[in-house]
């Protein structure tokens, strides 16, 4: 299971590093919204985040181990195709970022607004975003296909998503220990995400990328 765990960590790591999560936890924060509506954004995206790559890893786990889909050459090119589509997408979304001032997305001005309910379903939602679906399938294809006891699955999922959501926690948790104290922290960081968060996603993309790519290399 130690393995396992390395392996799934720094793609944990990419999804805990996903700024639109940490962007709308911030603007939640930082309006009129009650403090439980940031508490249904974390919880909606962790269940959506857990869901999803509990099902990815049944659905390679349920694959008979004789077959050609769980032999190394099948799952080293999965590899190698997931790393190369998730480089894809990041530098697809790197080159069409907006380069000047623009006007906020609708779901930014509609998020001081949300409810409960609905931050529970927007944080659900992001966890079937392009890039984190094709970060829960590689986490999927190593849980999988290392034929863990189903309690130690458990765990290794559970570790997954509390790192992911760790950096949407993380300012919740500070905001209601000390609110008036993280207001401008928050507000500073929600500026830099917005200046700097491409470029973060791009440099994260290709880092984890090489991982997928190069473990996919190493097994055929």
């Amino acid at each position: 299971m130690t393995t396992v765990i390395a392996q799934i960590l720094p793609l944990a790591i990419a999804v805990a590093l996903s700024t639109v999560p940490i962007i709308a936890t911030i603007l939640i924060l930082l309006s009129d919204a009650k403090p439980l509506v940031s508490i249904a954004l974390l919880i909606g995206w962790a269940c959506g985040m857990a869901i999803i790559l509990t099902a990815l890893t049944i659905g390679v786990a349920l694959i008979p181990a004789a077959t050609p889909a769980r032999n190394d050459t099948t799952v080293g090119v999965i590899r190698i195709v997931l790393g190369t589509a998730l480089l894809i997408y990041s530098i697809g979304k790197w080159r069409t970022r907006s380069k000047g001032p623009s006007a906020a997305p609708r779901w930014m001005d509609a998020l001081g607004r949300i409810t409960s309910g609905g931050a529970f379903g927007f944080g659900a939602a992001l966890a079937l975003r392009p890039k984190n679906i094709v970060l829960s399938f590689a986490g999927a294809i190593v849980i999988g296909d290392a034929s863990l006891p189903m309690g130690d699955v458990f765990i290794v999922v559970l570790i997954f998503t509390l790192i992911g959501v760790s950096t949407v926690a993380a300012p919740i948790i500070g905001h209601f220990s000390a609110p008036e104290k993280t207001k401008q922290p928050l507000d500073a960081t929600r500026n830099w995400i917005v200046r700097s968060g491409s470029s973060l996603m791009l440099a994260v993309a290709l880092m984890v990328s090489a991982i997928i790519i190069g473990s996919g290399i190493a097994i055929l």
